[in-house]
Order: structure tokens, then C-alpha cells, then sequence
């Protein structure tokens, strides 16, 4: 029986899967002191490793761990990556720009931070760090990166047929294809490396138990909890795009545990200083530069994606060239001061304006917006209405239809349909309900897809206005009508709703046709 209180008893508490193995294999001797030791897991292996002495001579052998030094100079915006303190960093990044070296220099400094840490016996093996890939080609070439960058001094073990790594102080590195999610399951993580990760085909189940990987008791810095870098080349509006917003402190998804940094190739000086660099002219004579060389021998949108690391609009997006109907403040208005001048301005009440309201109506949640434009398709005021019950709701909209001349409110029939008309009516405004269910939905979404793409309105600029309009898309599902929705999962469109609400009665500007000499109104459904 081992001694109470002893280093065997202290044993007992670990996890049970490990408690199945023998304590021949779980317990060693250590060479150098003669006290008992438990041997570290390999979680990879499903085995403990043949270490033959403990932690505390180990780490004597190691003098100097701290002072190890890395084969790894960042550039200056690889710095601002690491000097971020967000728990899960989302790397938007260009072709060359040095994301995959970055991370895993970031992952090999944070690595033996945590290494030198006194951790509870419970955690076990004492940090461990998984870079996982699309592939096993990508996989391997991260491998190669973290043989290049991880001090050989530190290194214990390495198994090139399980791309595993253990060092001396008994942390364990290991490189990971993200093929199969369901294996990526079973163990805590101090350390989780995703490389090109819009690549990677069920990223959503990936990152889903890999986080609850990283939230293991005792894992992370200072036992606070696992860290993760997530890079990628933007591929479309694929699951890592909702990451990048949860970074983004101007997005509906936002999480202050994500920072998000958006990085092109040219921010990477190597890459920088060759861009303009002239490699030859054209038939008419004029200079080539390395960069017009790659714009040549791609379309516009694939180098705006793959070097600028723009999320391109995808091809169902239904309102593709929003951008050109959005108002934004003069470059001058750079105060708060004259922001709040300049937006007073844009709200002010015409007397002889007629102007509609555009109501999306909900009970919970941050968004039951409102959208006031005047006859003309000048949308004056957004807002949001954030965190207001019913009453409260139609309250306000009751002082902003006074307020714009007995505007009329054009809002989504819900169950609470008529609830909401005859509370409208209450108050004395004008309303009219408008059912979205069937292919009324499709028609008022495409009659306001017209007013955008004719530019027939203006909308004041606001991040989330932005990209909501940006996320709007149309899926066709074989045998079914055409759905719209946010492209996000769990991403907002309740102003769109309240957009197209707004313009659903909306008339298009008269047009001067010349062959008539007269002005004749036409309506955007003729």
C-alpha cells in the first residue's frame, strides 16, 4: 500500500481511463533520485511514455528553459498578432503573408510559458498543444515548421509516424488532420493551432469539440483556460467567416474572448518590398510590377481574396453592390462633434415630405428595428430599438410617425398580427401589416433588391447595416422556393426586414424619357 499523502496516493485522483493501466506503466522510478513518478499520457498513442526520470530532475536537466531561444524573428505585424492577450486569435491573412509560421512561433512561445508553470498532477500530460489541418499534406508541412522552430534541446521524443512531439519537461505536441472531427474529441488542451481554416470541411463540429477541449480544468496559461490561433486565407462565406466576426469588436457576433486581425500579403515586408519591383513591360512598352504579374494571371475577385484577404461576396448574394447605396459621413467630420452634426443634419423633418416606416417586430432579443425613409428613398434613421418590450416599442413608434409628419408603418404580420395593428391604431398611426409567408417573402426581397441595385435609395452607413446587407444571400433548394437569410449562421437580418418593409409600397423615381418629352412615374414592378 503506498504511504498516505505520498506521490502513488496523489496518483488516484487523476482520470479514470488512465487508472486502467497497470501501475507498472503509469509509475516509474527516477534514475537519478530514486522517488516515484507518474510517467505522462500520450493521448495520441493511448499509452503512457517510457520516461525514466521525474519531473523534478527533469526540470534540473533543463537549466536554462527559460532561456531557450527560438529560431524566429516576427515581423511587425506578426507582433501585433502576439502581443494580442485574446484567448482565440482569428488570423484573416494573405498568401505570403506568414500565418502558419507566425502561429506556430506563437504556439512554441506560449508552449514553454505553460511548460514552466507548477501544474496539479491531475493534468496530465503536464501542457499539450494539437495543430490540426485540413489535410495530412498540410498537416505534415505544419510539422516541418514546428521541427524548424521548437528548440531541439527541449525535445524528449519525437514519433515521425504519429507527428508527435514530447519534450524533457513532459509536454506534448501533436500535429492533427482535421478529416475526421469525431476524432478530435476525449482530451484537455492547453493549445489549439488551426491552419487554414476555411479549408477545413466541417469546421464548425472541428471548433466545437476542440473547444470544449480548451475549457478542461487546470488547461491554458495559468490554468484559465486553453488558447487557440485560427488562420486562413478567406474562402467564401464559409464557417470560419462567422469566426472572423466574433473577433470583429463591429459585429452583432462579437466575443471579447476572440480578436480578430485581417492581414494582406503586402503586410509581410519580404512580400512588401517586391511588389512594386518592375519585372518587365507589356507589348505597348509600359512596366510590369511583381504585382500586376499575379493580377494577370488571376480574375480581380481571386487576388482580392488570396492576397488583399477580402471575403468575396458570394454569387447568391442578393444584394451585391450595396456599398454604392450607403451613406457615410464627409471625410471631414472626423470629431465626434461633427459626426453628431453631420447625422442631426440627415434626420432633420422635411413639412412637405411624405415619409413610411419599415417595422420588423419582436418580443426578445437586441433588434426590433425601425426605418424611416421619405418619398424619395432617402432613408433618414435607423434604429434599432434594442431591448424594448411591446409597449415600449409602439410607444416609440407612435413619436416618430408624429414627429415625420403622420408617417405610416409598414410592419411584418406576425402571430401577434393583428395584437400589433389595432396597439398601432391605439396610438393613431397609420399601419399596414404585411404577410411574409409563401412567395410574399421572395417578392418583397426582390422588389427591394431593385431600389438597391438601381441605387434608388440611400442608407446611412452603420457596421451591422453593413453587413447584413453584405450576408443577405438566396438558396435555391432543389423542389422547394428560393430561401433568403443571412449567410451567417446565427447572424442578424432584422434591418433588411425592416428595409424591405420600409420599401415595399415604394415607387421608383420618375424618369425623363426623351422619345415622350414628358416625365412619366414607373413603378419598380413594371
Amino acid at each position: 500500500m503506498p504511504r498516505k499523502g505520498g506521490s502513488i496516493g496523489r496518483i488516484d485522483r487523476i482520470n479514470e481511463k488512465y487508472i486502467q493501466h497497470s501501475s507498472a506503466e503509469r509509475i516509474g522510478i527516477c534514475e537519478e533520485c530514486g522517488k516515484h513518478f507518474e510517467r505522462v499520457w500520450v493521448p495520441s498513442q493511448n499509452r503512457y511514455n517510457n520516461q525514466k526520470t521525474c519531473g523534478s530532475c527533469r526540470m534540473a536537466k533543463a537549466n536554462g528553459f527559460k532561456k531557450v531561444t527560438i529560431p524566429y524573428s516576427p515581423h511587425a505585424a506578426q507582433q501585433k498578432i502576439h502581443d494580442s492577450e485574446a484567448r482565440f486569435k482569428i488570423l484573416v491573412c494573405g498568401n505570403r503573408f506568414g500565418k502558419d509560421l507566425g502561429s506556430i512561433g506563437e504556439g512554441v512561445m506560449r508552449f514553454i510559458e505553460m511548460e514552466n508553470e507548477e501544474r496539479s498532477i491531475d493534468v496530465n500530460p503536464p501542457v499539450l498543444w494539437w495543430i490540426v489541418a485540413p489535410n495530412m499534406r498540410l498537416a505534415r508541412q505544419n510539422w516541418r515548421d514546428l521541427k524548424k522552430l521548437l528548440p531541439k534541446e527541449l525535445v524528449y521524443d519525437i514519433s515521425l509516424s504519429n507527428l508527435t512531439i514530447e519534450t524533457i519537461n513532459g509536454g506534448i505536441i501533436e500535429v492533427h488532420s482535421a478529416d475526421d472531427p469525431e476524432t478530435l474529441v476525449g482530451v484537455g488542451l492547453d493549445i489549439v493551432t488551426i491552419t487554414e481554416a476555411a479549408r477545413v470541411k466541417e469546421l464548425d463540429t472541428v471548433w466545437a469539440n476542440l473547444r470544449q477541449r480548451l475549457d478542461s480544468p487546470g488547461r491554458g496559461p495559468g490554468g484559465k483556460g486553453g488558447i487557440a490561433l485560427i488562420n486562413s486565407t478567406p474562402r467564401g462565406r464559409t464557417y470560419f467567416y462567422k469566426l472572423s466576426l466574433m473577433g470583429d469588436k463591429d459585429s452583432s457576433l462579437y466575443s471579447p474572448s476572440y480578436e480578430t486581425f485581417h492581414f494582406s500579403t503586402w503586410d509581410n515586408p519580404h512580400m512588401a518590398a517586391k511588389r512594386y519591383t518592375i519585372v518587365g513591360e507589356d507589348s505597348m512598352g509600359n512596366p510590369i510590377t511583381f504585382e500586376d504579374e499575379i493580377k494577370m494571371g488571376m480574375t480581380n475577385d481571386r487576388y482580392r481574396q488570396d492576397y488583399l484577404a477580402e471575403f468575396i461576396m458570394e454569387i447568391n448574394s442578393v444584394f451585391p453592390h450595396y456599398d454604392r447605396v450607403l451613406v457615410r459621413p464627409p471625410l471631414d467630420c472626423r470629431s465626434d462633434e461633427a459626426m453628431a452634426e453631420f447625422w442631426s443634419e440627415w434626420e432633420k423633418v422635411d413639412p412637405f415630405e411624405t415619409y413610411t416606416i419599415g417595422y420588423d417586430p419582436a418580443s426578445k432579443g437586441d433588434g426590433k428595428p425601425c426605418v424611416i425613409r421619405d418619398s424619395k428613398g432617402k432613408v433618414v434613421k435607423i434604429d434599432l430599438m434594442s431591448r424594448l418590450g411591446w409597449d415600449a416599442q409602439w410607444d416609440k413608434l407612435a413619436m416618430y410617425s408624429r414627429l415625420y409628419n403622420g408617417a405610416t408603418v409598414n410592419f411584418g404580420q406576425t402571430g401577434l398580427g393583428e395584437t400589433i395593428g389595432s396597439q398601432l391604431t391605439k396610438r393613431g398611426i397609420p399601419n399596414v401589416p404585411i404577410n411574409e409567408q409563401g412567395n410574399n417573402k421572395a417578392k418583397l426581397v426582390e422588389d427591394f433588391a431593385v431600389v438597391v441595385e438601381q441605387q434608388w435609395c440611400q442608407i446611412p452607413w452603420s457596421a451591422e447595416t453593413e453587413k447584413q446587407l453584405q450576408d443577405y444571400v438566396s438558396v435555391d433548394r432543389e423542389g422547394r422556393t428560393t430561401q433568403y437569410h443571412n449567410a451567417t449562421d446565427s447572424g442578424h437580418d432584422d434591418i433588411v426586414s425592416a428595409l424591405y418593409f420600409c420599401f415595399s409600397d415604394f415607387q421608383s423615381p420618375a424618369l425623363l424619357l426623351p422619345w415622350m418629352g414628358k416625365v412619366s412615374g414607373i413603378s419598380k414592378t413594371d
